[in-house]
């Protein structure tokens, strides 16, 4: 059943409006159908100011959709849990695999969930958390990804990613979800890092939703390090889809954010902390 009631804030993101903490990280606030969602929960550090002042109150908070384990997107769930008892989660069981980022040159960069995190998330009840494995409907017109198949031959993880220290065993990221909420003028997408690819994702929601068109994009893209190559693909997979709306945020990058909106015009508008969407049909 469509939504028909929505309403989006970006309560995380590397970019704030006036008064807001900006913060290398993402989280959005979902409202629909009488239902309040947080989809991640950035570094910890903005979620609590930026929530209060945005009057996103953490505590009516009923269902936690968390994309991927990475610490950027997961700080504040140990504190999301303390003030809401009764919190239905939704997350991959890899979200609290160790995760490290090994570039050439630098220091080698753990970048797992906090310990806290990890630790809340195991100590729920097993009535409240849903192991995600697969696509699967978290409330009526809303479902979460599940593990996206990667096909397209451009698309990768966005990173040097990895799962020891050493830099022996690739992270493939499988952990990587996105939610989509169906509305009557189609599929509203929500991604935390989109490291499965952008056209992996939209693809994978649009087959297992069962809808085709897609109404809007907002969340991280993670094409900073995107070929030129990879990014045009997007652009030609963005005009075939023909959303109102994509709002790049996070890891997307300023660089390929106004290269997509070169290539496809206004429909691309760079998110920010802060940032409201509300649609009511």
């Amino acid at each position: 059943m469509a939504v028909t009631d929505l309403r989006i804030r970006i309560v995380v993101d590397n970019k704030g409006s006036d008064g807001l903490c900006e913060e290398h990280g993402f989280s959005a606030w979902i409202e629909a159908s009488g239902h309040r969602i947080l989809f991640d929960t950035g570094q910890g550090k903005a979620l609590v100011p930026n929530s209060a002042m945005l009057g996103c109150d953490l505590s009516r908070v009923d269902t936690l959709v968390l994309s991927h384990g990475h610490y950027d997107h997961s700080g504040g769930v140990s504190h999301v849990m303390r003030n809401n008892p009764t919190i239905r989660m939704y997350c991959h069981a890899g979200c609290i695999l160790p995760r490290y980022s090994i570039r050439p040159g630098e220091a080698l960069r753990a970048i797992s969930m906090a310990l806290d995190d990890q630790e809340a998330i195991i100590a729920l009840p097993g009535d409240q958390i849903r192991w995600v494995t697969a696509p699967q409907q978290i409330l009526s017109g809303i479902g979460v990804s599940g593990p996206i198949p990667r096909i397209h031959p451009l698309e990768d993880t966005g990173g040097p990613f990895f799962l020891d220290p050493d830099g022996h065993h690739p992270d493939l990221i499988e952990d990587d979800t996105a939610l989509w909420i169906e509305t009557g003028r189609g599929l509203i997408i929500i991604t935390g890092c989109c490291h499965s690819g952008l056209i992996n994702t939209v693809e994978h929601i649009r087959s297992v939703s069962g809808v085709e068109r897609v109404r809007g994009v907002i969340g991280g893209l993670h094409l900073q390090n995107a070929s030129r190559e990879r990014l045009e693909a997007t652009a030609s997979a963005l005009r075939q889809w023909n959303p109102e709306f994509v709002i790049p945020c996070h890891c997307t990058g300023d660089e390929a954010t106004a290269f997509l909106r070169d290539e496809v015009g206004t429909m691309v508008t760079p998110g920010y902390a802060g940032l409201a969407v509300k649609l009511t049909e």
